[in-house]
């Protein structure tokens, strides 16, 4: 309820405030505003003063120039106003106001005596739990949304230490796969020196190397698949590492042929020796020509001695035992020295030498396919140089010892 002043009338009238209440009465927080008020500084009896009683309405105010005035009010002037009957400026009354008639100003609460009353402010909790409620919602989004954001600045220095770490690791790993890129590239070289050796023992000196099977049998290339298990391949070129897969396959072939090697050498050893214990150009007798009665219409028929008479005895015999070409065992002629064939028939000795540059002997071939097989290896060590002739053409292809030194020096730049 608030005073109001209503000119002309001269009497206040009220005008009610009215708050309609949203929630029951029992639930609505109550505000004191008095002890606001004394905590801002006002009067503890201002606001809790009823008003005094209203007296009769004071008579009109004089219009300018007609006698009359306006009874002081008891209560003082405010700090620094002019007090009545003091000496007061031109223009202005005696309570420090203009020159304004006093019938067009409205009357404060000190000169009417009305001092206004305390108000009760309605607050819906309703609303204060929505907003309560809403706040709490946007911490917490808040909240999420800095998680958020310290999780990822979290992951990814997490991530990049993890990354950091890894590399460093791949590193070491290049490095440690040099090292025995560099033993396998020694034992390759000692492979093809051995290698190059038994086949100029084989072919220039006649001599078969009997310590070659077993210095072979010894040497392996250590570097198979084994080497990169575990192992952090991110840093090393990607040329290198496919040049390291391509590397391990060819050592595991070249393993398997020096393996069959081995087993040749161990194989061949005895007819080897024997065929090179005879002087060279010298093969032993080992052939017939059987001559009979069907010679004329069949031909002659090829049989093998029995027993090979060799190169070194200096008669021959008058008799030669060999096998039935026809089949059915053994048979024995007797060596045709005239012009007629006997009736039984007879047999004819061949020359060794025709019969070896015709027909090459069997350990002939052996020793040829021994050392076929010791000069491949020795060209996938060493390598293959480019080659034109005839309708082919060859590229050259680097070898197996170049290609370890390629590696490790590859693998030691990795940083």
């Amino acid at each position: 309820m608030e005073g109001l002043f209503c000119p002309g009338h001269g009497i206040a009238r009220e005008r009610k405030v009215r708050i309609t209440p949203q929630m029951p009465e029992d639930r609505k927080p109550k505000i004191d505003l008095k002890s606001r008020l004394q905590k801002m500084g006002a009067p503890a009896g201002t606001a809790s003063a009823p008003p005094p009683p209203m007296s009769a309405p004071p008579p009109p105010f004089a219009a300018p120039g007609v006698s009359g005035s306006i009874p002081s009010p008891s209560v003082p002037p405010p700090v620094g106003m002019p007090r009545p009957g003091g000496p007061q400026m031109p223009g202005y009354s005696a309570d420090g106001r203009g020159s304004v008639p006093p019938q067009y100003r409205a009357p404060s609460s000190l000169s009417t005596g009305l001092l206004p009353q305390t108000q009760r402010i309605e607050v819906d909790e309703d609303a204060v739990r929505r907003a309560r409620g809403g706040a709490r919602k946007q911490g917490f989004i808040i909240g999420l949304v800095i998680a958020a954001f310290a999780g990822v600045v979290c992951w990814t220095g997490g991530k990049a230490a993890t990354l950091g770490e890894a590399r460093t690791r791949g590193v070491q790993d290049a490095h440690d796969i040099a090292v025995p890129l560099v033993k396998a590239k020694e034992s390759l070289e000692a492979m093809r020196v051995k290698l190059e050796e038994g086949a100029k023992s084989l072919i220039a000196d006649r001599k078969y190397p009997t310590t070659l099977s077993q210095e072979l049998a010894g040497m392996t290339v250590d570097f198979g698949g084994d080497v990169l298990f575990g192992r952090r391949l991110g840093p090393v070129p990607a040329e290198t590492t496919r040049q390291l897969f391509d590397f391990i396959t060819r050592v595991q072939a070249l393993n398997s042929k020096k393996d069959l090697v081995v087993s040749l050498l161990a194989k061949l050893q005895k007819p080897i020796s024997e065929e090179f214990s005879r002087p060279p150009g010298q093969f032993p007798l080992n052939y017939v020509v059987v001559v009979d009665k069907e010679t004329p219409s069949m031909g002659a028929m090829l049989a093998s001695l029995v027993t090979p008479i060799p190169p070194e005895s200096k008669t021959i015999p008058n008799d030669f035992k060999f096998l039935n070409p026809n089949g059915g065992g053994n048979v024995q002629l007797p060596r045709l020295t005239s012009e007629k064939v006997p009736k039984d028939g007879a047999a004819i000795p061949i020359v060794p030498r025709t019969f070896e540059a015709v027909c090459p002997s069997k350990t002939k071939g052996q020793v040829a396919q021994l050392v076929s097989s010791m000069s491949s290896i020795v060209d996938d060590i060493a390598g293959q140089k480019a080659a034109e002739g005839g309708d082919y053409v060859t590229e050259s292809k680097a070898g197996l010892a170049e290609l370890a030194g390629k590696l490790a020096e590859s693998l030691h730049k990795v940083n």
